[in-house]
């Protein structure tokens, strides 16, 4: 083993390929992330079907406080992220973010990544 992390955001999730790589990224080498503004998980991805968390979006020029804007990852897209890949994994989605929490704060070197 190298040691090395690997960060997954939605542009990871896009083919069936793509998904049987996360798959097999072991849980304790593993970070997640949403690229935002940019690797939405869109309906045309792979992943898309292992998506539970949605958010009522707007056209970019018809922009509504509350709403998200089309296309447009935002930080809290990162939970659609760790639902592909708890999906993936055959786990509960806290424990993805658990143990991806951990692994981040092990990377920055933060506490609670020991």
């Amino acid at each position: 083993r190298l040691g090395l992390h690997i960060g997954i955001n939605g542009c990871a999730l896009k083919t069936e390929e793509l998904l049987a790589m996360v798959a097999a990224i072991p849980l304790d080498r593993l970070v997640v992330e949403t690229d935002a503004p940019w690797c939405d998980i869109r309906p045309t991805h792979a992943g898309y079907k292992h998506v539970k968390t949605q958010w009522e979006t707007t056209k970019p020029e018809k922009f509504v406080a509350g709403k998200m804007v089309k296309n447009r990852t935002e930080p809290s897209h990162v939970i659609q992220v760790v639902e592909v890949v708890a999906s993936l994994h055959g786990i509960p989605a806290a424990e993805v973010a658990a143990a991806t929490r951990r692994n981040a704060q092990r990377v920055l070197g933060l506490p609670g990544g020991e």
